[in-house]
């Protein structure tokens, strides 16, 4: 299902499944993975039960050690496009800001 259907708690409970699901066909024990990753059981059973959020790091860890970490990269690339006339290769701006309505010119009560 697309996760822009779905509610905040429902994209939790899939991740948390997924991440399980992949610990379980990895073969890798519960203990084994917060001691690679760096977390502890208490959060990890959270994740799993959809008990609160966990931190962006915390996901990390468990990425981690999972041997997983990879899998981030895949959310954020960015395709590499070619263009021969150099259209497509710009670099995107540093900031991105609201654009201000310029103050209109101001006119008496007389001028009107």
């Amino acid at each position: 299902m697309a996760y822009t259907l779905m509610t905040d708690e429902e994209i939790l409970h899939d991740l948390a499944r997924k991440v399980d699901l992949l610990r379980r066909n990895k073969n890798i024990k519960d203990t084994e993975l917060v001691a690679q990753g760096g977390t502890n059981r208490v959060v990890l059973n959270k994740f799993r039960k959809g008990q609160g959020g966990i931190s962006l790091r915390t996901f990390i860890r468990i990425l981690r050690g999972l041997g997983e970490l990879d899998r981030l990269e895949t959310c954020f690339r960015q395709p590499l496009q070619y263009s021969p006339t150099g259209k497509n290769n710009q670099v995107p701006v540093k900031r991105v800001r609201d654009k201000k309505n310029k103050p209109t010119k101001f006119v008496w009560g007389e001028d009107q």
